[in-house]
């Protein structure tokens, strides 16, 4: 019986081809994740603040223009671009009252925040990532107080 001897050098060009076929494949899954990742990132700042938005607004002091300002200062803090930043503000109980400073108390208001992805993204893979807006939604209930009457007779015996 006869044993054959292989040849055990190594196969280093083998290797390397094989890792050139699969580079561009990791490649993209990579910038795949990162730029999903990133997408994620920034949906959660703006529903963060359309949440502080709503959480600013909800004492009945502030106007529209007074709540938007502070959405987009959120956003910008955040150190996102605030050019295409778009803020709605909708009573949902009654459209007659759009401010929420002359709200009633438990007027319900939605606060939307919308921004163009194409300002956020970090590579341009339209393949992976072809959504066109990103937004963030909170709605809050106006706690603005009902007026306290107090009657200052004295009560008689």
């Amino acid at each position: 019986m006869q044993i054959r001897n292989r040849s055990t050098e190594p196969r280093r060009a083998a290797a390397a081809v094989e890792f050139a076929v699969v580079l561009p494949l990791i490649l993209l899954l990579l910038f795949g994740v990162w730029e999903v990742g990133r997408l994620v990132e920034v949906q959660q700042v703006l529903s963060n603040a359309a949440r502080e938005g709503g959480r600013q607004a909800s004492t009945g002091q502030r106007t529209v223009a007074q709540v938007r300002q502070g959405v987009v200062d959120y956003i910008a803090r955040a150190g996102l671009p605030t050019g295409n930043v778009n803020v709605t503000i909708t009573n949902m109980t009654d459209g007659s009252r759009p401010e929420p400073n002359e709200a009633n108390q438990l007027d319900r208001f939605r606060i939307r925040v919308t921004m163009p992805s194409d300002d956020v993204r970090w590579i341009l893979l339209n393949q992976i990532t072809n959504g066109t807006t990103i937004s963030g939604v909170a709605d809050w209930y106006s706690m603005r107080d009902v007026p306290l009457e107090i009657d200052s007779t004295l009560p008689r015996d």
